[in-house]
């Protein structure tokens, strides 16, 4: 079930009125430091996440921004709807679009709320890499004892999951390809939590010395083959190409467009203009593509959205690469004068 659009009110970076329909296929979403690309990836995000569960508690700020009660006015009853009112206007209100169904998830209240599950498990990989200290984390994790906040915490017991026994053929294709990559496949050791790459030599390679890059991809595979990816699903990844040598990435969009042409939805947010470009130039016919860039007029986040990424107005990637190119051109010409 694709999540269509989300319309954001006053919230974060967020200020005055902002609206973004989505692709079904992948989104990718672009924009300077502060255009909120991070902030955008989990309001969509958590209220996917929000509609996944069975069950609701008010505490979303908490959950997903570690906005805790101290950033909430003590002593309120929050039972009554002039507080609910109160609260709302001061952290905004954000409605989802899914299958034409709009829900409020105002924070820090759940209003509107299905009575069923309406979403598949999303999964989010952020940017930051959190597996190599699993071993520490997890015992906190297993006894809801953890100051993260949930992003981390929901990556932490995803990546928990065993392979299923019946592999799909997409599964077999994308695992292969990655372990083609990082030379052997993740695992986590069940005695002690921790994760490592068990290379096709039959070496161990602990998490905390293995690359960074094999990392990311490691655990994007053990998510596949754990079936957290499988048709229905979404996925939120920020900044996939951080720490990922320029030759893989080619692979690696391959690998995303072929888990969206499986109906996975899939939400990115880059900063690299080779990654995201790689979008553009991989697709096949029938690919749902769509590039959303964010740039700020005044203290207003605004949005422009194309299917073709060098037609984006603003484009701050292309543009970096073309004023680098114009200097490498007055560089070369004074050197000839």
């Amino acid at each position: 079930m694709a999540i269509e659009k989300i319309e954001i009110i006053d919230f974060l970076v967020f200020k005055n009125k902002f609206t973004l329909e989505f692709s079904p296929g992948i989104n990718v979403f672009i924009g300077g430091n502060g255009t909120g690309k991070t902030t955008l990836l989990k309001l969509i995000y958590s209220g996917a996440d929000w509609f996944s569960m069975p069950h609701y508690k008010p505490d979303p700020l908490e959950k997903y921004f570690g906005i805790t009660n101290e950033d909430i006015p003590i002593g309120l009853d929050y039972d009554t709807k002039m507080i609910m009112d109160k609260l709302k206007n001061r952290f905004g209100a954000i409605y989802l679009t899914v299958n034409t169904k709009t829900l409020n998830y105002s924070f820090p209240f759940i209003n509107d709320l299905p009575k069923k599950v309406i979403l598949s498990k999303p999964v989010y990989m952020p940017e930051k890499d959190i597996l190599e200290h699993a071993k520490g984390l997890l015992p906190f994790i297993e006894k809801k004892q953890s100051g993260f906040t949930s992003i981390y915490r929901d990556v932490l017991i995803s990546a928990q999951d065993i392979p299923t026994s019946n592999q799909s053929e997409t599964q077999k294709n994308i695992c292969k390809k990655i372990a083609d990559i990082i030379e052997g496949n993740v695992y986590r050791d069940e005695k002690d939590g921790s994760f490592y790459t068990l290379k096709i030599d039959g070496s161990r390679v602990p998490f905390n010395i293995e690359a960074s890059g094999y990392k990311k991809l490691g655990i994007f595979g053990l998510l596949v083959s754990c079936g957290q990816l499988d048709p229905g699903a979404v996925l939120f990844w920020d900044e996939p190409e951080n720490s990922l040598n320029p030759e893989h990435m080619s692979t690696l969009v391959d690998i995303l467009l072929e888990l969206s042409r499986n109906d996975v939805q899939i939400f990115i947010a880059t900063h690299n203009e080779i990654f995201a470009s790689y979008f553009a130039v991989n697709r096949k016919k029938g690919d749902k593509v769509m590039f959303a860039s964010l740039y700020k007029e005044g203290t207003t986040i605004m949005v422009d959205t194309n299917d073709r990424f060098d037609l984006l107005d603003p484009n701050n990637l292309t543009k970096e690469i073309v004023k680098l190119y114009e200097r490498e051109i007055e560089q070369g010409l004074g050197d000839n004068v």
